[in-house]
């Protein structure tokens, strides 16, 4: 499954984010699409979505300073 980051996205924070991807999402998306896409949200909020047509898989919390993830 390929990830696609959005580029205000810390890079520090891509091993944690793709960890929970990769523990929550286990098959491809209805529309038979395998990539997906982070968004950044707001301040403190990403979404995770199929990178073709959007459905959104979940949302995730991140605390940036502390380089953590809450799911």
């Amino acid at each position: 499954m390929k990830i696609a980051y959005d580029t205000d996205i810390p890079t520090t924070l891509y091993p944690s984010i793709k960890k929970v991807i990769k523990e929550s999402i286990k098959t491809p998306c209805s529309c038979g699409c395998d990539e997906i896409y982070v968004s950044l949200q707001e301040e403190n909020r990403i979404d995770v979505k199929c990178y073709d047509c959007g459905t959104s898989f979940f949302e995730l919390e991140v605390e940036v300073d502390e380089e953590t993830i809450d799911h």
